[in-house]
């Protein structure tokens, strides 16, 4: 027998008599992608950070053939390359080179959506402005609208390439499992993350893998490396991948190796050519390898697994039940070397990341540097799943069933919970304080459900605090939006403020606020304000402008740690009310409180 002849199993004798899937697999994958795309469209969350300004290149492509932003009207003030601190001013999505302007992150999600931006230009949606300014808001939607269209087609990939070895009801599961437990909606499905693009590409990746082992169809070398080389564009970790599928093509189908080699090498020289042209060195600045240092390793690996708002393990459990079928029936696995290929994918790429000193990631939700391994796993199930099929208990099923609800309910925070999203920031900055992840009690997946600790300190509030300078920050806890002029919002249906008192007496409280109001849709604001869980008073607010309101509290009212809360159950989000994409839920705009003896 040799290397690429495989013995032909019973349970793959329907696709070796058959030259077509079965008409209901079609119809199934498009009820799958239908399903996905809705609901990864229909989630409010966008996490656009790192991919602010990736359509704008794409838009410089079509419309200036360039990779450079110099034609734009975009604020020339970028960090070093690389910089990951968030700095006010800053826009560390570019990159200064030679004395012209870059996007920063891999060039490849922007090259690869050139013609889904072409296409959306014909209809009047650019990330540019007609005057060369950069349009923040076009560039929201087009990528919740791409990457909402990447996922779905990626989910409909899980649900072909489990079929060549699962039933249609355990592929349908398997592929919802792998779109709405996982990362692909949490992150991928949340904007153009240079995840999307990757997962995509490995999903296409690994379906031609499975086809190749189980159905044994023919190995396309060159259609393989080139999916390789772009998935190489869109994210550099991905050259664990290709060097170990090129050591599968050695092994399996050494007469194409060569043929597979020098698609690659076609698709690097390219590469090479234009990294030379425009940086002047053989490799974009983002692709060196200079950022690892492996200080924290050990602090990095604890926390990809099992940090409660990083790790891997809490939010999607269902890789627990993943690893207990390899284990318990590798003996029946029905492809040793797609199992190994992903296994050491996994376990390479975990390291690598481990060598990141900002190994959370910044501004993100749960384990979003994992993100691209979601594939393997997917993969990983299918030969768990297929190797169990027929012999799983009941109590078994029953554990995955659980474990893959809980991994769909800690994605789906991710993706329909703003608070998850703000509490990369509130109390405070985690990149500022990464400490945060590793507190039990303020996890990022219960973000909006459970209240943030308490602050450790309670300052003495004596006199006027304006709520839009920086002095009230430390007065804040939570349910506030960022200081505007002269005011802060509320957000959400309850904001609160910590202080402490100097001394006893009566105090009158003071406070200086107006309503949001949309007329005919949004006429009053209710307003309930509580000193310590006590209603110290209750407005109904029905004028925008701000009005003052003063109440009188009794010695009684305060504790050593006092507690002002502000209820407002009316609180709607612009976006739901009138026409904007502001998605905070604005109940009022607080100018100042001041607390002050009574006569």
């Amino acid at each position: 027998m040799t290397a690429t002849e495989h013995p032909v199993q019973p349970t793959q004798d329907w696709l070796l008599r058959k030259s077509a899937r079965p008409r209901s697999d079609w119809l199934i994958l498009t009820v799958i992608i239908v399903i996905t795309f809705s609901i990864f469209w229909l989630s409010p969350v966008h996490q656009v950070t790192d991919s602010n300004y990736s359509l704008l290149l794409s838009d410089s492509l079509i419309t200036h053939r360039t990779f450079t932003l110099d034609q734009y009207a975009i604020p020339r003030n970028p960090p070093l390359p690389q910089d990951y601190a968030f700095k006010n001013g800053d826009i560390y999505q570019l990159e200064w080179v030679r004395g012209r302007l870059f996007y920063f992150f891999p060039p490849g999600s922007s090259v690869l959506s050139v013609p889904f931006v072409a296409v959306m230009k014909t209809f009047g949606l650019s990330p540019a402005n007609p005057d060369g300014t950069y349009n923040l808001q076009s560039e929201i939607k087009l990528e919740a609208l791409l990457s909402a269209i990447l996922m779905a087609l990626a989910a409909g990939l899980f649900f072909l390439t489990s079929r060549f070895l699962l039933p249609i009801t355990t592929s349908v599961i398997l592929a919802l499992g792998g779109a709405l437990g996982t990362q692909v909606w949490s992150t991928a499905s949340r904007a153009l993350w240079s995840d999307t693009w990757g997962i995509l590409l490995f999903a296409l990746v690994i379906y031609l893998l499975v086809r190749t082992e189980i159905a044994k169809r023919d190995f396309a070398p060159e259609l393989m490396a080139t999916l390789l080389a772009w998935s190489y564009f869109v994210r550099p970790t991905s050259n664990l991948p290709i060097l170990a599928i090129t050591i599968y093509v050695a092994l399996r189908h050494r007469r194409k190796l060569l043929r597979f080699l020098l698609s690659g090498a076609v698709w690097l020289a390219l590469f090479v050519y234009y990294s030379w042209h425009y940086y002047g060195h053989l490799m974009p600045n983002y692709y060196l390898a200079r950022r690892l240092s492996f200080n924290v390793f050990f602090e990095a690996l604890a926390g990809h697994l099992v940090s409660p708002s990083r790790g891997l393990l809490l939010y999607v459990p269902v890789l627990l039940f993943v690893g207990w079928l390899l284990i318990r029936y590798r003996n029946a696995i029905e492809s040793r070397a797609l199992l190994w290929i992903a296994l050491a994918i996994i376990l390479v790429h975990l390291i690598i990341t481990c060598g990141f000193d900002h190994w959370w990631g910044g501004f993100c939700y749960g384990p979003r540097l994992m993100a691209s391994l979601v594939p393997w796993f997917v993969l990983l199930a299918i030969l768990g799943l297929s190797a169990a099929q027929s012999r799983l208990r009941r109590i078994e099923v029953i554990a995955g069933l659980l474990l893959l609800a809980a991994s769909v309910f800690t994605n789906a925070r991710g993706a329909v919970s703003r608070q998850t999203w703000i509490w990369n920031t509130v109390p405070v900055n985690v990149d500022v304080a990464p400490e945060r992840l590793w507190n039990w009690g303020d996890p990022q997946l219960l973000a909006g459900l459970l209240r943030p600790p308490k602050p450790r300190q309670f300052p003495i509030l004596n006199g006027r605090v304006e709520l839009s300078k920086p002095e009230a920050e430390k007065y804040l806890w939570y349910g506030w939006s960022g200081p505007e002029p002269e005011l802060r919002w509320t957000d959400g249906h309850e904001a609160t403020v910590v202080f402490a008192v100097d001394g006893s007496g009566k105090r009158v409280l003071v406070l200086r606020l107006s309503p949001y109001l949309v007329e005919g849709k949004l006429n009053q604001q209710r307003l309930s304000v509580k000193l310590n869980g006590k209603e110290i008073g209750e407005l109904t607010l029905t004028r925008r402008e701000p009005t003052t309101h003063s109440f009188v509290l009794q010695p009684d009212n305060f504790v050593s740690e006092n507690v002002l809360s502000f209820e407002t159950p009316d609180a709607a989000a612009p976006a739901a009310v009138e026409k904007s994409e502001d998605l905070r839920e604005l109940g009022v705009a607080v100018s100042w409180i001041e607390l002050m003896p009574s006569n």
